[in-house]
Formats: C-alpha cells, sequence, structure tokens
C-alpha cells in the first residue's frame, strides 16, 4: 500500500486497498463465534391406544423419532410384542373358555391399568399359555418391588379357582375339560411330595433365585456358545445376564434365538414372582414348569 502510495499510481492504490479490505472481511468471518442450532423439539408423548391404531409403517418411523426417550420406545417395542402374539397360530383357543385369548393379549400388554385383583383374575386365566403368563408375571414383579406382597397371595385365590373350574365343568366338553382341569392351578397341597412345604424368608429365596439364575445362564452360556444377544441387543450393548431374570418381554425383544430356543426346551423364561410361588406355595403345574432343582440340566 505505501508502495502504491510511493509511486502516485492510483490502480495500484485501488488494487491495494481492495486487498486491505478483503483480508480485513476474511479475519473478522473466521473470528466470528458459530451459532449453535438449537436443539430439536422432543417428540409428543406416545398414548398406547394410539399406537394400536398406528400402521407397521408408522411403528418404524416413531421408533427412529424416539429413539432418545426409552418410554417411547418400551410403548412401541410392547405394541410389536402385542401384534406378534395376536398372529400366533400355535394357539388352541378352545382352551380359554373364560377370557379369550384375544382379550387376554390385549389386557397383558397394558398391565398397568389392571388392578391387584384383575391381574389375579387375568393371571389365572392366562396359566395355560406359558408366554401369557410370563407378561403377567412380568408385571407381578413390577408391584413386588413397592409392596410387600403378590397378588398370587390373594386369600380369594383358591375361590377364584373353583369358579372356574365349576364353570368350565358346565360348559366344556369331557375331553376339553380334562385339558383345561390339568393345566389351571389346583390345590397347592396336591403339587408337593410331602403336602406341606417350610416356607423360605423372603432373603433366603432372594439367595437360591440368585444362584439358580447364575446357574442357569452359565448353562444357557455354553449351550448357545455365548450367542446370548440378537442384533438389536448387541447395538444397544444389552447385559446378557439380565435377560435371564426381571422382565420376561426383555428377552423376547434382545435374546438370541440360540438362547430363546434353550429357555424354551428348559422350561420358559424365570421370573422371581414365578420362582417364590414354586419354591412356596407350588402352583404351577410340574408339566408347564421349570422345577429349581432340575432347571440348569441340559
Amino acid at each position: 500500500m505505501a508502495a502504491a502510495e510511493a509511486d502516485g499510481d492510483a490502480t495500484k492504490i485501488d488494487r491495494a486497498m481492495s486487498r486491505v479490505i478483503a483480508a480485513i472481511n476474511d479475519i473478522g468471518i473466521r473470528s466470528e463465534v458459530p451459532e449453535i442450532p438449537a436443539e430439536p423439539e422432543p417428540p409428543a408423548p406416545l398414548d398406547s391406544y394410539e399406537l394400536t391404531q398406528t400402521a407397521d409403517e408408522d411403528l418404524e418411523r416413531l421408533w427412529r423419532e424416539h429413539s432418545n426417550d426409552l418410554l417411547g420406545q418400551h410403548l412401541i417395542e410392547r405394541e410389536w410384542s402385542r401384534r406378534e402374539m395376536q398372529s400366533r397360530t400355535d394357539i388352541d383357543r378352545d382352551m380359554f373358555p373364560i377370557t379369550s385369548f384375544s382379550v387376554l393379549v390385549d389386557k397383558l400388554h397394558s398391565p398397568e391399568d389392571l388392578s391387584d385383583s384383575d391381574l389375579k383374575e387375568v393371571w389365572l386365566d392366562a396359566h395355560v399359555d406359558p408366554q401369557l403368563r410370563d407378561l403377567a408375571e412380568t408385571e407381578m414383579d413390577r408391584r413386588l418391588l413397592t409392596r410387600s406382597t403378590s397378588p398370587l397371595e390373594d386369600p380369594e385365590l383358591e375361590e377364584a379357582i373353583d369358579r372356574r373350574m365349576e364353570w368350565s365343568f358346565q360348559n366344556m366338553s369331557p375331553r376339553d375339560f380334562r385339558r383345561y382341569e390339568s393345566t389351571i392351578i389346583t390345590d397347592p397341597a396336591h403339587r408337593t411330595a410331602a403336602g406341606v412345604r417350610a416356607r423360605p424368608t423372603g432373603k433366603q429365596l432372594q439367595d437360591e433365585y440368585d444362584e439358580y439364575t447364575y446357574e442357569r445362564y452359565m448353562a444357557a452360556e455354553a449351550a448357545t456358545r455365548g450367542h446370548l444377544l440378537n442384533a438389536r441387543g448387541r447395538a444397544l450393548k444389552v447385559d446378557p445376564w439380565s435377560l435371564l431374570s426381571g422382565n420376561a418381554k426383555r428377552v423376547n425383544a434382545y435374546g438370541s434365538e440360540e438362547l430363546l430356543g434353550f429357555l424354551g426346551s428348559t422350561g420358559g423364561h424365570m421370573s422371581f414372582a414365578r420362582f417364590k410361588a414354586i419354591r412356596t406355595n407350588g402352583d404351577y403345574e410340574e408339566a408347564h414348569i421349570e422345577r429349581f432343582d432340575n432347571a440348569v440340566s441340559v
């Protein structure tokens, strides 16, 4: 710039001035703090009933939109589970004489709407199918976290069983009644070798359940050669240990085919509520349960 002024050349002066201005503008642009983009608005909360009316492709879209919404994803997973169970073809619907299979599926996929009494009734009617039973027991597990008693300890349980047996005897064919009678819960005294079983303490039950779950996890790991998670479970970094207890739906959502096959061949998922009922009341027909003393054998 100074040299251009010394020469008195107006063209050089204009050129030099243009370069100075461009340099100043460049410095200004580079020194500006970039504007932080505004966070997108969180998606609207999901409604369980509205999800039942949502098309399959829209459920996939909602799943992506709610990637940071754990509750929303739980509701979507639950709706997927409901649809899959409603489409099952392995169900003998004659074995659900009191409440239809379809109604039980809908109720057990919104279990928080059930009172303790309703949950007990639904559990009784769902007892003939292990998958439905697991859904009921998962909700029982959840309620046991905040209260000391389970719906299974309802003193009116035996009366509810008797009502079902009487109704079934009057309304079902002899063949269907015999099948139904063999699956519904009956007098616990007839389910134990000695007729009476000492009632363990809560701590003893929890210690036994923890030991049982550990042994079963090791057996599952060996049986599946370590393939315990499906693709979704691996992507979400799910702890495979957590699938052996707690919520039965999690193992269906994140467990590998090998793990689901292992569980199915050894009696199904074992929630703490189910384990407690077996150890204290003998409430499960032996053909449909996984007994504590032989569960881990493969």
